[in-house]
Order: C-alpha cells, then structure tokens, then sequence
C-alpha cells in the first residue's frame, strides 16, 4: 500500500493533487493540449470520455480539462472505465502525443526515477483504481524509451 506522505520519496502518485509536479502532469486532469489522430483535446480526461461516448455534443470535451472534463464525460454518458482494447490503445497513443508534445511533461518524465502510481486518498484511507493500472504500467515503460532515446 502506498503513504501519500512518502510521495515524492518512494513513489509518483499521478494524479491531479499530487505533491510532485511529474505526478500532475501525469494525470489525465492536466491541461496539457495535445493533437492526436481523432484532433486536438486539451486533456486525456476529455480525450477519455470523448472516445467513450457516442453523445451528439460530445465535442465540447475537446476543450475540457480538470474534475470539469470527467463531470461533463459522466453527463454525456461516457464510460469511467472502458475495457476495450482498442479505447486503451487510443488513450495510450494519445497520451505517447502529450509526452512528444509538452516539453514539460516529456522532461520530467525521462529525468524521473520512482515508480508511478495512481491512488486517491480519501480521509486518510488510499484507494488504488485497479481498473487504470495499464496507464500508470505504461508510463513506467515511456520513461524507460525516452531514457534509452535522449534525442526524442
């Protein structure tokens, strides 16, 4: 189980309270832009629920970001977590196009070296959403090709 008061120590909790900036970069909450095949979003959260929804309005989620991005993801319907391959293989690629993207979030990726995680803390209890574990595997595996290719 993780400690939230060793984050930044023994771990990155990527997520949008983090105490590292790496792990709020990280998070899908970021309002980092990016462009990817399907356009531009300003964050993986609308990216997210924009690909997880077939809502007539739900291209207002290329311009959202934040806890307003999955509110407004949930009002469209979309899904919190989908287990389609092809969603994730979506999400990955976009989230691949945020790191080439945003200097910022490339940079401090490649010169961390704790493991990341994703928890929420919630009155002092850690709660891990097992569903997102793929995401958080993934960027451990990021970090490891932008270390072996410093051009990038």
């Amino acid at each position: 189980m993780y400690v939230p008061s060793e984050e930044g120590v023994t771990h990155i909790n990527a997520y949008s309270k983090s105490s590292t900036e790496l792990g709020r970069l990280l998070s899908n909450f970021c309002h980092t832009s990016f462009e990817c095949r399907d356009g531009r979003f300003e964050s993986i959260e609308g990216y997210w629920y924009w690909l997880s929804t077939d809502h007539p309005d739900k291209d207002q989620l290329r311009f959202a970001y934040g806890y307003r991005a999955k509110k407004l993801g949930r009002e469209l319907r979309g899904e919190d977590w989908p287990a389609d391959p092809k969603f994730q293989e979506k999400i990955l690629k976009a989230c691949w196009q945020k790191i080439l993207q945003v200097k910022r979030v490339r940079e401090e990726l490649r010169n961390s070296t704790l493991p990341i995680v994703h928890y929420y803390e919630y009155g002092g209890k850690v709660v891990v959403p097992e569903p997102g574990k793929w995401i958080w595997e993934w960027y451990e595996k990021a970090r490891e090709y932008l270390k072996e290719h410093p051009e990038i």
